[in-house]
């Protein structure tokens, strides 16, 4: 705790002044102007560390940086209400540091705007007490620097005709290249999601300051657990990428085909950084965590320029009710200027069904992705070495056996049969040219279908400990643990098209069909927004250390 030289009252870092004030008699000192006596110890260690208290939550292990000395009740990240513990320890030394210049009330403002956005999320969000709990946090961030100064040479080719001959002349090109790349930023936290920090991304390095702990004074600072060889890849791939099309749209290489078709990847090649730095800065983030059960949700602002992020579940009552606000003056609508037979009533419904299962299919993968971290790679950098479980939806009504090549079969006969038979009749009701297409999509799909159901079936499932084999599977494998949702709407379509196949004589068959089929669609649209829940938010962080509440 830094001390007032004047009252000995508490020094906090005022957002507005950006400086250190005095809570008491107004005093305002320049950060770098107020020094501790450990200070000074601290910048002269050669190990570049400096000491700090840590708090570190008992139920997720989260651990934050603070200042203050009095015990924090909140943890950010699990949403815990619990006495943190604390410790002092050797911290190491950020290089660099980006205060706040956004305040909590800008932060809630631009948190406001986002939630108006947002018409079906829960209330619970919009609760004044929640919201007063924005802290905030300066997060780790590895900074990257980059530089190529050096002479390079890359292929190029020149084509041209000559009476009935296309000649190609292939070159070596020469040039120097003298290029620097710098504030290439990735969060250092595990317990900061990816998605998240690029959501409220960019800061504007440019403004960053040399670190000293007098700047973290009234704010908590998240603990690095992320090195810097995990996100190095993903920053040098970022420069390569720019680095080879801003070459590439020089006169001359753009005249030889430069970094285009096969001379890509040796531009880049060429093009790979000679050096490369990364430098550990702190950088300010407002930050929410909003906990229901076993899940916990987050909200972030980027407390440089407000830019807003946060997880938004969908409240089913208040969508529901603002579908069926929609579907009324929609019926009167489509019964006033359509005329819908049995027949087209059952296909729409049908298809219905069947965008239904495309959607799911790709939330379930989204959702595997993120519970294995497959698509955090901090989170990822952590756990290799642990088995992570399919989540308890995805097990549960597992089976061994024979029940896997028949779902294989049941799966393959409805995407033929569905797609081939719903799409053709459906350009056949149209009459004329829609007649002729769907002919031809007759004679053609089953073969289509067939060969995509393959490849999807034989991509297997490759969920391991979190991981997929290097070969992508095809619309994102995982078979097996999507079937128990993906069968409700799949029924519904096998339904329709034994009734559509029948081609009874009463009216009433479709009706029914195409009741039973939308019960199946409605089914599934609670299915996709439990889903679209899961990925709103997130199991409780085991981190094994990591957590806090803001000073005050």
């Amino acid at each position: 705790m830094y001390k007032c030289p004047n009252c000995a009252g508490n020094l906090t870092f005022d957002i507005a002044s950006q400086m250190l004030r005095c809570t008491y008699c107004e005093t305002r000192i320049d950060p770098y102007g107020c020094r501790r006596e450990k200070d000074a110890e601290e910048r002269e260690s050669p190990l570049g560390e400096y000491e700090a208290t840590i708090f570190s939550c008992p139920q997720c292990g989260a651990e934050l940086i603070s200042e203050d000395t009095t015990a924090a009740t909140f943890c950010s990240f699990c949403g815990a209400s619990t006495i943190l513990d604390s410790r002092v320890s050797l911290e190491r030394r950020p290089g660099s540091i980006i205060p706040f210049t956004r305040t909590k009330e800008d932060c809630r403002a631009a948190y406001g705007k986002m939630l108006r956005r947002a018409w079906f999320a829960p209330k619970e969000l919009k609760d004044e007490t929640l919201i007063e709990k924005f802290r905030g946090i300066y997060m780790p961030y590895w900074v990257y620097s980059f530089e190529k100064k050096e002479r390079i040479q890359f292929p190029g080719a020149h084509t041209y005709r000559s009476g009935d001959y296309l000649i190609t002349e292939h070159y070596r090109l020469d040039c120097r290249v003298d290029a620097e790349y710098s504030g290439l930023a990735y969060d250092a936290s595990a317990s900061f999601s990816d998605s998240l920090s690029e959501a409220i991304a960019p800061f504007d390095l440019k403004q960053k300051k040399a670190f000293t702990p007098s700047f973290l004074s009234g704010f908590y600072a998240d603990t690095r657990d992320v090195e810097a060889e995990v996100y190095l890849s993903d920053a040098e791939e970022f420069v390569l990428k720019d680095a080879c099309s801003t070459l590439a749209r020089e006169p001359v290489c753009r005249n030889y085909g430069a970094g285009r078709g096969e001379t890509q990847y040796a531009l880049k090649n060429a093009l790979r950084p000679s050096g490369s730095s990364a430098e550990l800065a702190l950088l300010p983030v407002w930050f929410l965590s909003c906990r229901n059960g076993d899940r916990v949700s987050y909200a972030v602002v980027n407390g440089q320029t407000g830019k807003a992020a946060a997880d938004l579940p969908v409240d089913k009552k208040r969508y529901l009710l603002g579908s069926l606000l929609l579907a009324v003056p929609l019926f009167f609508w489509l019964n006033l200027n359509f005329t819908i037979i049995p027949g087209k009533l059952l296909m729409i419904a049908a298809l219905l069904a069947f965008l239904c299962i495309v959607i799911s299919n790709s939330q379930i993968t989204h959702i595997l992705a993120r519970e294995s971290g497959e698509d955090d790679k901090g989170v990822l950098s952590k756990s290799r070495t642990l088995e992570r479980p399919l989540p308890e939806w995805a097990v549960k009504k597992r089976t061994r056996g024979l029940l896997g090549p028949l779902e294989k079969m049941l799966i393959t006969a409805a995407a033929v049969l569905g797609i081939t038979l719903l799409l053709p009749m459906l350009f056949a009701m149209l009459g004329g040219v829609g007649a002729g297409i769907g002919s031809l999509l007759t004679v053609f799909l089953p073969i289509l279908i067939f060969t995509a159901a393959f490849r999807a079936l034989g991509a297997g499932n490759r969920y391991k400990g979190g991981r997929t084999s290097r070969k992508k599977p095809f619309l994102g494998g995982h078979f097996k643990e999507k079937w128990p949702i993906l069968m409700k709407p799949l029924a519904g379509i096998l339904l329709a098209l034994m009734i559509l196949i029948w081609n009874p004589v009463s009216d009433w068959f479709y009706y029914i069909g195409a009741f039973v089929c939308m019960g199946t669609v409605l089914w599934a649209i609670m299915d996709i927004i439990r889903q679209h829940n899961l990925l709103t938010t997130r199991k409780l962080p085991q981190l094994g250390r990591r957590g806090g509440d803001e000073i005050g």
